[in-house]
């Protein structure tokens, strides 16, 4: 079926320290479509909208129901919050892709789950969020020895730039466990990690509280309707980066995010290849993760038999 796309104020400048416009942003998602959507397809999507660039008024969509081609597929989500049925947009092709970015998507949002089983999430992640004045190289530190505490409980887990401040660390998980069950995990796995590194991390969720040079190891956005950029997303920063897919040994101090942008990616990927290529063919079960976990643990800290 032939989709027909109308897309309007390509030369609109979305990003005014860089020069990128409307036009450079749906190149970069035309091109990138094979990459993202596998990260997309068959969830809802929370859009988050610049008509008007970086710098302009930004919002949060979720009911999408105005103003879409006759092509365009909305899944129904029973809101509790509401009391009503929200329509969530979603992207499972290269023309809807398109059609949400020509809406002022600059980055696109997926829930953790498929829309088809909402209960049961097929990743989870960790987002690693620095305080305002953290040095980057903290937060390198921090994602190495949580990739190295995933490494040892013998999990396969994938690395990407948050495209702003942070990294991104993700699970593929099969499809069998609640979001309180992955929230409860990851939190045991960011306390191991946050007892060996206690001058480099904190638990403050509230952004004026941190104390600077220290990262939240944030485990809570595990939830229903809480979505996080996918790989491969532009940001709404100056320079336009990309959360961008990276290699283990890429976590060195020398590593610089903001230099993976719109345009730079595309020999990044001609490179280094697509490292989340495999990211389907890696979903897991945690119970031989949870045993190694609790062997682990001090003995005063088990229960007695």
């Amino acid at each position: 079926m032939r989709k027909r796309l109308r897309l309007s104020n390509l030369n609109k400048v979305y990003f005014p320290e860089s020069g990128y416009t409307k036009r450079n942003l749906l190149a970069y998602y035309y091109r990138m479509a094979d990459f993202i959507l596998p990260f997309l397809r068959d969830r809802a999507l929370v859009l988050r909208r610049y008509p008007d660039g970086i710098k302009g008024q930004a919002f949060f969509q979720k009911d999408v129901r105005e103003g879409l081609p006759e092509w365009f597929k909305t899944v129904p989500v029973d809101s509790e919050h509401r009391g009503e049925v929200i329509q969530y947009a979603t992207a499972n092709d290269r023309a809807s892709l398109l059609f949400l970015t020509g809406l002022g998507c600059i980055d696109h949002n997926p829930w953790s789950n498929r829309y088809d089983d909402l209960d049961h999430p097929d990743y989870f992640f960790f987002d690693l969020d620095p305080s305002d004045g953290t040095e980057f190289s903290a937060v390198v530190t921090i994602a190495r020895a949580l990739y190295e505490k995933l490494e040892e409980l013998r999990l396969a887990s994938f690395l990407k730039t948050s495209g702003a401040t942070g990294i991104h660390i993700y699970l593929p998980v099969e499809p069998i466990y609640t979001y309180e069950q992955l929230r409860t995990f990851g939190e045991i796995i960011a306390r191991t990690v946050t007892a060996e590194h206690a001058n480099l991390v904190t638990s403050e969720r509230i952004v004026a509280k941190r104390p600077a040079g220290r990262v939240l190891i944030d485990v809570q956005q595990n939830a229903h309707g809480r979505p996080l950029a996918a790989a491969y997303s532009v940001r709404a920063f100056p320079q336009a980066p990309v959360s961008a897919p990276l290699l283990p040994r890429e976590l060195r101090p020398s590593l610089r995010p903001e230099t993976l942008n719109i345009e730079t990616v595309f020999a990044r990927l001609k490179d280094k290849g697509d490292l989340w290529g495999d990211f389907w063919k890696r979903r897991q079960r945690l119970e031989q993760a949870i045993e190694l976990l609790s062997n682990r643990m001090p003995s005063r800290t088990k229960k007695a038999p």
